[in-house]
Order: structure tokens, then C-alpha cells, then sequence
């Protein structure tokens, strides 16, 4: 089992969450085992987005996106001496791996879509992090 896992979770795929936690704690380390919720804000990413952001915008949006990783842990009733909360800006899957290696996570859960068309043009952001993760990653498969 692992110790210390990395869960990046999109805050708009609510419907999704129970079973990526459900997935996160089936192989984590029941006894000393962590788990870091993550959230990556893409707005700095886009141009169009970010002009309409100021400075104190910015930080009022990573403080909500903190308040609402803390209540979805709350929620779904996830243990909070396990879990740790961050907020990071800029493009999701070098953020998720930044994350990984900074807090030396030994596994990754994620959600990920069916693949589209689309995504055999452009990568999703879980075929990325697959491909450039040193750890193990689990990919919980949603609809």
C-alpha cells in the first residue's frame, strides 16, 4: 500500500469524486498513510482569462478553491488527519508532476474521461502525467 498519495481533482467533476476517493483509500496505507487533494487553476494559462483577473482576484480564487477541496474532504467524510490541501496555478499535468516530485508522492489517483477523438489529437491531462510520472499512478475511469 502507499503512504503518501497526490489526488488532483477538478472541482466541476462533483458527480465524480466519490469514486476517486474511493479509489485513493483503497490503496492507501491505512496507518500512516496521507493523501494531498490538489486542484491546479488554469486561468493564468489562458490569456483571454487571465487579463480579467487582477492580483487580489487571483488570490480570492485560490483561497474558494481551498475552502472547496476542504468541503468536499468534509462531504464525503474523508479522515482530515490524512488529507492536506494545495491550490496551484498553471497548467495541470506539469503541476501535478511538479507536486509529485516535491512532496515525493509514491502514487498518483486520478480521474480520467473515456478517450474521444479529440483526445488522439491532444492529449489529456492523465495521458501526460502517465507518460512523465516516476511514480505509481492509478487512473480512475469515469463516463
Amino acid at each position: 500500500m502507499f503512504k503518501n498519495i497526490l489526488v488532483p481533482i477538478h472541482l466541476e467533476y462533483k458527480k465524480n469524486h466519490k469514486k476517486l476517493f474511493e479509489g485513493a483509500f483503497n490503496v492507501l496505507n491505512k496507518e500512516n498513510g496521507k493523501i494531498t487533494l490538489f486542484n491546479v487553476n488554469e486561468n493564468s494559462v489562458h490569456p483571454e482569462i487571465d487579463i480579467m483577473f487582477d492580483e487580489n482576484q487571483q488570490i480570492e480564487y485560490e483561497l474558494n478553491a481551498l475552502k472547496e477541496l476542504k468541503e468536499i474532504a468534509a462531504n464525503y467524510s474523508l479522515p482530515m488527519g490524512k488529507i492536506s490541501f494545495i491550490v496551484k496555478d498553471g497548467v495541470a499535468h506539469q503541476e501535478i508532476l511538479k507536486q509529485a516530485e516535491k512532496m515525493k508522492a509514491d502514487a498518483i489517483v486520478m480521474m480520467a474521461t473515456k478517450p474521444g477523438v479529440s483526445s488522439y489529437f491532444i492529449s489529456s491531462t492523465a495521458e501526460r502525467v502517465v507518460r512523465h510520472t516516476d511514480c505509481s499512478i492509478f487512473i480512475i475511469r469515469l463516463k
